[in-house]
């Protein structure tokens, strides 16, 4: 075999062209892996939290793909861990294992949404201390709840609220003159300033046996300009009531719709030192919207 003898010049041009080749492809290496594995700053991997989310089976897909979407953006521009747990059970879903797990694996929040859920978390999360327990009460039940621990907070649209929400709307007719028949449970007393006690047999509570009929025979009788719905009804109910053909306003289909964004850039806040504030604490606009349903 004939061996061609190479220069040294030709040699050293030999070797200047493959180091800028692998130099260019080095570059090309790094530059690519950068697009799908950003670099971290040490400060930032000191800060990592680790986050569980619970959500139920009435969360509306508008809203999964809502909370999907701000989870991966917190996830890539935040460099935060996260599992989701869908569709939960309210009744099975705080189970001794799953307790467990919340306590045994290293996450720093645990989140919960829904009115069943965050009220079935309760005990689960006053036996796990070591985690920050948000519970965000998605519900208009305006009820009492007790919560205990400093390592808990609840979000929910409290009574005050709601009446603040509404009392425009109920001065506005009384004060020109129109009657409200209301319609409401022995558990939700319509507010005194709405309902004066002088004025109880514009009150009909669903919840008492055979209610309805004497509901109706009021209605004939007063002659309302609005029923008022004051209390959670069913649909079918609602629309019974339409169909006597005077206007209805639906108080308690008032609707707490979550912003994701807004709830999540507040929990970024606190891993990054704002204050934790236990107990039942109000929605703040970024986080949530009240949607009345006329």
């Amino acid at each position: 075999m004939r061996h061609e003898m190479v220069s040294p010049k030709t040699l050293g041009l030999l070797q200047k062209t493959v180091i800028r080749v692998s130099m260019i492809g080095l570059l090309a290496l790094v530059c690519g892996c950068g697009k799908s594995i950003p670099a971290i700053e040490p400060a930032l991997l000191e800060k990592k939290a680790s986050l569980l989310v619970v959500t139920g089976p009435s969360l509306a897909e508008a809203d999964k793909t809502s909370l999907q979407n701000a989870l991966v953006q917190w996830q890539n521009t935040k460099h935060l861990s996260y599992e989701w747990v869908q569709d939960a059970d309210s009744t099975k879903v705080w189970s001794p294992d799953m307790i467990a797990k919340a306590g045994s694996r290293g996450y720093d929040y645990i989140v919960v949404t829904g009115h069943d859920l965050s009220r079935s978390a309760l005990p689960a999360a006053q036996q796990t201390t070591a985690r920050k327990w948000l519970l965000l009460d998605d519900g208009l039940t305006r009820d009492t709840v007790q919560v205990s621990g400093g390592h808990i907070q609840l979000k929910m649209v409290q009574d005050a609220e709601f009446r603040a929400l509404w009392d425009p709307w109920v001065k506005e007719q009384t004060g020109s003159g129109r009657t409200i028949e209301w319609v409401t449970t022995s558990s939700y007393p319509v507010p005194s300033e709405w309902a004066p006690s002088e004025e109880a047999e514009y009150v009909s509570l669903a919840d008492a046996e055979g209610w309805y009929t004497p509901f109706q025979q009021q209605v004939r009788r007063h002659g309302p300009a609005w029923i008022a719905v004051y209390a959670p009804v069913d649909e079918a109910m609602v629309q019974r009531m339409r169909n006597l053909q005077i206007p209805v306003m639906n108080l308690a289909g008032t609707k707490v719709q979550l912003q994701w964004n807004g709830i999540l850039t507040l929990l970024q806040e606190t891993i990054d030192g704002k204050p934790w504030t236990s107990g039942i604490q109000p929605y703040t606009e970024s986080e949530a919207k009240i949607i009345k349903q006329e």
